[in-house]
């Protein structure tokens, strides 16, 4: 799978999760756009659909933005 792919992934998952459309420098966590039950609730998604956990010491490194979520992604799923 393609970052592209990825990415067009996570921002639908994002997207169903908040409600809102995200550009990928969007800031998630900092902005408030995700509060800490929907930052679970995508972390359980993204687990699901790639099979892979960011560890919670991570969490809000990789949840910075769309674009640090699809590298992450990317790199360890």
């Amino acid at each position: 799978m393609t970052s592209s792919e990825i990415e067009t992934q996570l921002a639908d998952m994002i997207h169903a999760a908040i409600l809102k459309k995200v550009d990928p420098d969007t800031l998630l966590l900092e902005s408030g756009l995700l509060d800490s039950v929907a930052a679970v609730d995508l972390m359980l998604a993204i687990e699901g659909r790639f099979g892979c956990t960011v560890p919670l010491t991570e969490v809000e490194e990789h949840l910075h933005s769309l674009r640090t979520l699809t590298h992450y992604v990317a790199a360890h799923c």
